[in-house]
């Protein structure tokens, strides 16, 4: 048990390490150019090793001050990093409504005009593949959406196809079934959906990194291009998460749905057994 318990903390450390400390010294060394930049030059690289020498080197009856100077500025670094690292997680909520198309009232209207536009050219190729059969129709109504769009976004359309096919399929409620259907999947099946979930929310995540860049850019103009690179690479890699976690929800729900119906066949247990059995286990208490 002792080792088990050394080897999770270790392994939590480095996932906290990785994942908050890493990007978000990253942030701050951005910050701290765009803060040196933005004063002499945007591309004054030379007042930015002359302003990181000052904290680095000095009289040598200072370099005791300078030493422990560079060990607290590391000190508070560590929590800092970690602490913009859980702001960007808490972003990724909002960047997934956003990629999802679920935005805010201002933007109302414009996603109202994208489901449309993107509805019209869904059933259109939907109505050209039913009058000729040609794949390319086919192709070209599922490159919008596998369903008919309800979304402004590809993403929103593609999580939201499975809760559609699987109540065409089979008339459920994804909602209500999944808990339920998910406490019956064996343990190599929840740990690759979970993996798969965390890779969509690690894309969130990097779009949250991207929000929090673009406020440098008004002090260092390139910030605004580590952001945008940054929205670009988290926009693909959560298509990329969204179309297999999809995927492998519905495969879940094909190959698993059977058992859930067996394990709540009827007859079920009446309220008379369940107020028997709460007795029971209560033991007279």
């Amino acid at each position: 048990m002792t080792g088990f318990l050394a080897e999770l903390g270790r392994r939590l450390a480095e996932r906290w390490f990785t994942l908050l400390v890493l990007p978000g010294l990253g942030y701050l060394m951005v910050a701290v150019a765009a803060a040196e930049l933005g004063r002499s030059g945007w591309s004054d690289w030379r007042a930015l090793g002359e302003a990181f020498a000052a904290l680095t080197q000095g009289e040598p009856d200072r370099q005791n001050a300078l030493a422990v100077r560079a060990v607290l500025l590391i000190v508070a670094a560590l929590p800092l990093s970690a602490g913009l690292g859980l702001l960007a997680q808490a972003l990724a909520g909002p960047v997934e409504r956003a990629l999802a198309g679920a935005w805010p009232r201002p933007f109302t209207a414009l996603a109202a005009r994208r489901t449309a536009r993107r509805s019209a050219a869904w059933h259109a190729a939907d109505a050209a593949y039913r009058a000729g059969g040609r794949a390319e129709d086919a192709a070209r109504r599922n490159a919008l959406a596998l369903v008919p769009p309800r979304h402004p976004t590809w993403l929103g359309d593609r999580l939201h196809a499975p809760a559609v096919r699987l109540r065409q399929e089979y008339g459920i409620d994804l909602a209500t079934v999944w808990p339920r259907l998910w406490l019956l999947l064996p343990a190599a099946t929840r740990d690759t959906l979970t993996e798969t979930r965390a890779r969509l929310d690690t894309a969130f995540t990097l779009g949250g990194w991207a929000v929090l860049y673009l406020p440098l850019a008004v002090l260092w103009w390139p910030a605004a291009l580590i952001a945008l690179v940054a929205a670009t690479v988290a926009r693909h890699r959560a298509r990329l998460a969204a179309e297999v976690y999809a995927e492998l929800v519905e495969s879940a729900v094909d190959l698993h749905l059977d058992r859930l119906l067996t394990r709540l066949a009827e007859p079920r247990p009446s309220p008379q057994q369940g107020r028997a059995l709460t007795e029971r286990l209560r033991r007279g208490t």
